[in-house]
């Protein structure tokens, strides 16, 4: 197993180097500076990095105090995750998860029970973390969240976003999942629903921006309708050329 380490920020230059690595994964966007990266920091924010044995940073995480949507939430607040990245050479080796579950130890000691973020629903390696391994829900679907955006990963579509729930306080009662202080009530055998999505959206893209807007629309359309209806996604499943989301009533 490759070493490296996790720890919060600690200097300047950890700020400067999470820059250098937000232009590395994020190719033709602009990176969210270091002023803001500390600020963040001194305002009860949370700042992990990866590095490896040589104190290079590899991957990192960040989050911010925010009001909570959600009923259930500590205080009505709750920590929104607004960028994780781990650099191309470094990803699959769980680097992401460990730093999502080193984030939300530190978040829980400060007395919060609820994560949140944003992610593309269409890229199955992230639906899989989130949804699959983190045990986060998601029953928001904001379209185009972001606008027009540059970088080789989302240029040429509207971005199309889950805002998902990590709740931290999440625990399994007579069967069904409990969690927001007991409010949210989960059971994943109460009208079970399932959406598939494309293994690899990327490739879809590289192939033709009309197939791929095609397939984000269709997609939007399936989720909003889900959502009106009371379904919130529970599990996801990635298995050999199947990626797909289970949903279940709240």
């Amino acid at each position: 197993m490759t070493h490296y380490t996790l720890r919060p920020f600690e200097t300047f230059a950890d700020h400067e180097q999470c820059v250098a690595l937000q232009r590395a994964v994020w190719v033709g966007d602009d990176p969210v500076p270091t002023n803001v990266t500390l600020t963040f920091v001194h305002h009860d924010g949370v700042a992990i990095g990866a590095f490896d044995a040589d104190n290079r940073m590899i991957g990192f995480v960040m989050s911010f105090v925010a009001p909570s949507h959600f009923d259930g939430a500590s205080r009505g607040l709750c920590h929104h995750s607004h960028m994780a990245g781990v650099l191309p050479g470094w990803q699959g080796q769980g680097i992401g998860e460990a730093l999502k579950r080193a984030q939300a130890e530190v978040v829980r000691q400060r007395g919060y029970n609820l994560i949140t973020w944003t992610y593309d629903p269409l890229e199955a390696k992230n639906a899989r973390l989130n949804i699959g391994k983190l045990g986060c829900i998601c029953r928001t679907f904001i379209p185009n969240c972001y606008g027009e955006m540059r970088d080789v990963l989302n240029a040429g579509l509207p971005s199309d976003r889950f805002e998902v729930e990590w709740w931290l306080d999440r625990e399994m009662e007579n069967g069904e999942w409990r969690m927001g202080n007991g409010q949210i009530r989960i059971s994943n055998l109460q009208s079970p629903l399932a959406v598939e999505i494309p293994r690899d959206f990327q490739n879809i893209k590289r192939a033709g921006l009309a197939e791929a807007l095609r397939v984000r629309l269709a997609l939007r359309q399936q989720f909003q309708r889900a959502f009106a209806d009371g379904y919130a996604t529970v599990d996801f499943e990635l298995t050999g050329d199947r990626a797909t989301y289970m949903l279940a009533r709240l």
